[in-house]
């Protein structure tokens, strides 16, 4: 093997061939750059989450031997399964609300974990203490219950959801993450702390009056806990989340900062009243409370969270349909992806092709949806200016699948389906390089379809295997010229 000779001496010369212009500066070796080694980011995440392990798994066992001593054996097994029995169903419904962007499984486990183990620790020791002092003053633990245990426990609950809504800025998207986490993190907390509850009836009653008695009286605490009463504490928590996903899509300073704390206000007062009802009421002035109260709150959250995740899919069709507009995407994608039963039918369709075409059209799914997201934020002005770069990476991405996805051969619902030439060109607007009309404010530019991207398409796309191609057109969409987006244009399509 040979070497080039070193040359004449002096200042180093750019060898023949390279990109370095003559006089130019030359690269030192001696420099270190700000280039990551590979793998050192996914290095950094494994090492975070084994961090984060080891921490739930000793708050985990702290707090499972502070209940197991408070209940002894038998009352801890008889409450760990009274306890479990009603998470499973709570956790589905949470996650059956979040299925437009469900939220990464790590992060559902960590609200989880946070509210079993790292929420219930700091509330009994804080609970605890005050009760004691209080106790040595002459008053009675109740009164710690109503006015201590609200604002301590909702604090413990609600702090997780608004680390995940700063860590996870760019992808929190509002009310509906919110909720989720609030009902995953509620649930871990009501788990534990209904361990707690159930193992000291049965320990309490199988002392007087022996196993059984005590098997009964926990059954029975199960009945208004587990039975009646299962999302009390992920309803208390969902004011707080409601406060902290307003503030999320709000654009005004003092909107951010006042929300969430009235939503924790709301939460801290909602639980101090449950409490009061159950420690002051007497049997029937708590069922009077959880009728009147309790009730007709659920109701309300039930109503309000299919609300929103119907308002949800409204914003994810309209801000899509920026995208038509701009041929990025075809007319009859927007119902495959903002409507649940559109989402049910390209996926069942994609089945009939085998697991790889399953999954190429949920990722399909997803990255359309983030854009959707990310978008409104866009439009919103609620977000910085490097969304332009991540909304340009979610196009390029979501080009990139659409040859894998075998889609149906005529959209989901035909009503959805408006058709667009391109956007519309106002006249006198001033004309950027190849005739591109600029976006507002001067973000970017608005392709047409002359710029090297063919118009959208007259009918859905057609070719998938086994199918015939679609109709040539569909019913238009609601009344109404369409104008052209707000916020900043999206990028042109790669040439």
């Amino acid at each position: 093997m040979s070497y080039p000779s070193p040359g004449q001496s002096g200042a180093p010369q750019p060898a023949a061939g390279s990109a370095y212009s003559p006089g130019g500066p030359y690269p030192q070796p001696n420099v270190l750059g700000k280039h990551p080694v590979p793998g050192q980011r996914r290095n950094r995440g494994v090492l975070i989450g084994i961090v984060i392990a080891v921490v739930f798994a000793i708050a985990g066992l702290v707090i499972f031997g502070i209940v197991a001593k408070s209940t002894g054996a038998g009352g801890f097994t008889w409450g760990l399964v009274f306890a479990f029995v009603p998470v499973i169903p709570v956790i589905a419904l949470y996650l059956w609300l979040d299925r437009y962007e469900p939220e990464p499984t790590k992060y559902i486990v960590f609200a989880l974990c946070w509210g079993a183990f790292i929420a219930t620790l700091a509330a009994i020791f804080i609970n605890t203490e005050v009760s004691h002092r209080l106790a040595e003053t002459g008053v009675g633990g109740d009164r710690s219950a109503v006015f201590v245990a609200p604002p301590v426990e909702e604090f413990a609950k609600g702090s997780v959801i608004l680390l995940l809504a700063l860590v996870r800025r760019k992808e929190f998207d509002g009310i509906i993450d919110g909720l989720v986490y609030a009902g995953m993190v509620g649930v871990g907390f009501a788990f534990t702390e209904n361990i707690l509850y159930y193992g000291r009836v049965f320990n309490t009653l199988s002392e007087e009056a022996g196993s059984d008695a005590g098997l009964r009286g926990a059954f029975a605490l199960f009945i208004i806990r587990g039975v009646i009463s299962p999302f009390a504490h992920p309803l208390f928590t969902s004011f707080t989340a409601i406060g902290i996903g307003v503030a999320i899509r709000h654009r005004s300073t003092v909107v951010r900062y006042l929300a969430p704390v009235v939503g924790y206000l709301a939460a801290v007062l909602a639980h101090a009243a449950w409490n009061a009802s159950a420690s002051w009421a007497g049997g029937g002035g708590f069922i009077l409370a959880y009728l009147c109260l309790m009730v007709p709150l659920f109701i309300c959250l039930v109503v309000f969270a299919l609300v929103m995740r119907s308002r949800e899919g409204q914003m994810i069709a309209s801000r899509l349909y920026d995208y038509v507009r701009f041929g990025w995407l075809v007319p009859q994608d927007v119902p495959l992806i903002a409507t649940l039963r559109g989402r049910k039918a390209l996926r069942q369709n994609a089945r009939r092709y085998g697991s790889q075409a399953e999954v190429a059209a949920k990722a399909f799914q997803h990255n359309a949806t983030e854009l959707a997201y990310l978008r409104d934020k866009i439009v919103r002005q609620v977000i910085g200016p490097e969304a332009l770069e991540t909304e340009k990476g979610l196009l390029d991405e979501l080009r990139q699948r659409r040859p894998s996805v075998p889609f149906p051969p005529m959209p989901a619902f035909a009503q959805a389906a408006p058709q667009y030439a391109g956007a519309p060109v106002p006249p006198g607007a001033p004309m950027g390089p190849g005739g591109a009309l600029p976006g507002p404010g001067g973000q970017g530019a608005y392709p047409r379809p002359q710029d090297g991207y063919p118009p959208a398409q007259s009918g859905y796309p057609s070719g998938q295997p086994g199918h015939a191609a679609g109709p040539p057109s569909y019913p238009p969409g609601p009344p109404g010229q369409q104008g052209p987006p707000g916020g900043y244009g999206p990028y042109p399509p790669p040439q």
